[in-house]
C-alpha cells in the first residue's frame, strides 16, 4: 500500500479533513520510520502507517478510535532492537564486571579498590571463565551478551536442559582452558541466569495452587543445579544402565553454597517481588539451602506506566468493551496463571503498554498484541507469538 493510498484510508477511517490529516500524517510517518516498521512479527511488507494501524483503528467502534490513536502516540512504549542490544551491553558492563570484580578482590585476598592489580587481574579472567551463562528464554539474548562480553561459547547456554554431550565438552573445555592453569579442582563457580524481560515474574517461579507444586523456569534449573548425577561404568552400560547428567554435573558437589545472579535487561518492580518471594518459598519448602541468588535489573519499568493506563477514563472505557477481546482468553490456561479478573489489561492484569521488537509481551494491554486468523475477532496493533 503506497504512502497517498494509506493516508486517504487513515483520513476516512479517522473522519479528518485535510488540516486534519496534514497535521497527524508526519508524526506517525516518523513513529513508523523510527521503530514501528521494524517490528518482527509484522509479515513482509507491512508497514505501520500504511497497514497494521489503519487496520487496527477500523476495528474500534467510531467514537473510540481518537482515544486509541492518543494512546499509541504519547503511552505506547516500544524497544527497539538497537535499544534492547544497548541493554544487553549493559548487562555486563554494569551487572556481571562488577560482580566478577568483585568476586576477584575477595578470592585474591585484595583491598576492593585495587583492581589494577595484576593478581586480581589474574583472579578476574578465572572468575569470568568459570562463569556458566543460561538463557532462560529464546528472548535471552546470549548471542550478544556473549559477543559483547567476551564469554566462551563452552560457558553459554541457550536452554537449562543441555545433553550429557554437551556437558562433558563444557567441562573439559574449561579444565583446558590456560586461563585456569594451575587452580586445583576446576569446576563453574559462578552461575548467570539471564533474560530480557519480566512484567509479573510468573513464568519464573509460581506456587501452583491446583497441582500443589512449584512451577517456572527458576524451580526446574535449581532442581537440575541439585539433581544427582548418574555415570555408570561401561559394564552397567552394557547391562543397560543410562547415563543422566544434570546442570550440577558442571559444580563442585562439595561446594558449601551456590551461588546465583538472575539478571533482566527490563522488569518491573512488581516482577522482581514476586520472584522472591516465590523463590524464598520454593528453597525453603524444597530444603535448598546452599543456593544464594541476587536478582539483578538493568532498566526497571516504572509503575506509572501502568498507572497511567488504569487510571485514564476513556482508555479504560474503551478497553472495558468485550468486543475488543477475544472470547477464548480468559479461559486460556496459560493466561489463567495470572489474575483474570480484568483480562483485558493483559495477563496478570499488568496493564503495560509495552511492545519489544522481537514480540509484545501478553502482559500489555490485548488490544495490542491479540492475533487471530478469526476475521470477526479482534487483532492486535503488534501481534504477538508465544514463546512460553
Amino acid at each position: 500500500m503506497n504512502s497517498n493510498l494509506a493516508s486517504l484510508l487513515l483520513s476516512s477511517v479517522m473522519s479528518w479533513d485535510y488540516v486534519g490529516l496534514n497535521s497527524e500524517r508526519p508524526e506517525l510517518e516518523f513513529m513508523g520510520s523510527m521503530k514501528y516498521d521494524a517490528y518482527d512479527r509484522f509479515m513482509p511488507g507491512t508497514r505501520f502507517m500504511s497497514s497494521s494501524l489503519v487496520q487496527w483503528l477500523n476495528q474500534f467502534d467510531e467514537e473510540d478510535r481518537a482515544t486509541v490513536l492518543n494512546f499509541v502516540k504519547k503511552k505506547l512504549v516500544f524497544i527497539s532492537s538497537p535499544q534492547m542490544n544497548y541493554l544487553v551491553d549493559l548487562l555486563y558492563d554494569s551487572k556481571i564486571r562488577p560482580i566478577l570484580l568483585r568476586k576477584a578482590t575477595e578470592n585474591a585476598q585484595t583491598p576492593s579498590y585495587m583492581l589494577c592489580n595484576k593478581k586480581v587481574q589474574k583472579q578476574f579472567e578465572i572468575e569470568k571463565r568459570s562463569s556458566l551463562v543460561v538463557g532462560l528464554s529464546d528472548g535471552a539474548h546470549t548471542d550478544i551478551l556473549r559477543r559483547s562480553a567476551g564469554f566462551s561459547n563452552e560457558q553459554v547456554l541457550t536452554n537449562y536442559y543441555p545433553d550429557g554431550k554437551k556437558l562433558k565438552d563444557m567441562l573439559k573445555d574449561l579444565r583446558e582452558d590456560k586461563k585456569l592453569e594451575g587452580v586445583e579442582n576446576v569446576y563453574f563457580r559462578n552461575i548467570f541466569l539471564i533474560d530480557d524481560f519480566t512484567a509479573s515474574g510468573k513464568s519464573f517461579v509460581r506456587y501452583d495452587e491446583k497441582a500443589k507444586k512449584f512451577k517456572g523456569k527458576l524451580s526446574k534449573i535449581i532442581d537440575e543445579l541439585y539433581a544427582t548425577n548418574i555415570e555408570p561404568t561401561e559394564e552397567e552400560k552394557k547391562e543397560g544402565k543410562k547415563e543422566e547428567l544434570h546442570l550440577s554435573y558442571l559444580l563442585d558437589a562439595n561446594q558449601p553454597e551456590i551461588h546465583i545472579d538472575i539478571l533482566f535487561c527490563m522488569a518491573t518492580q512488581k516482577a522482581e517481588d514476586n520472584i522472591r518471594k516465590s523463590l524464598d518459598d520454593f528453597l525453603e519448602k524444597r530444603g535448598y539451602g546452599k543456593i544464594k541468588y541476587h536478582i539483578h535489573v538493568v532498566q526497571k519499568l516504572d509503575e506509572s506506566l501502568s498507572r497511567d493506563i488504569t487510571g485514564d477514563p476513556d482508555l479504560m472505557r474503551v478497553l472495558e468493551k468485550p468486543k475488543y477481546l477475544h472470547q477464548n482468553l480468559k479461559d486460556d490456561t496459560a493466561y489463567k496463571v495470572g489474575s483474570v479478573n480484568r483480562p483485558y489489561l493483559g495477563f496478570d492484569e499488568c496493564a503495560l503498554p509495552v511492545v519489544l521488537s522481537h514480540n509484545t509481551p501478553n502482559n500489555s494491554l490485548p488490544i495490542l498484541w491479540q492475533d487471530t486468523d478469526d476475521e470477526k475477532q479482534f487483532k492486535g496493533l503488534f501481534p504477538r507469538i508465544s514463546r512460553h
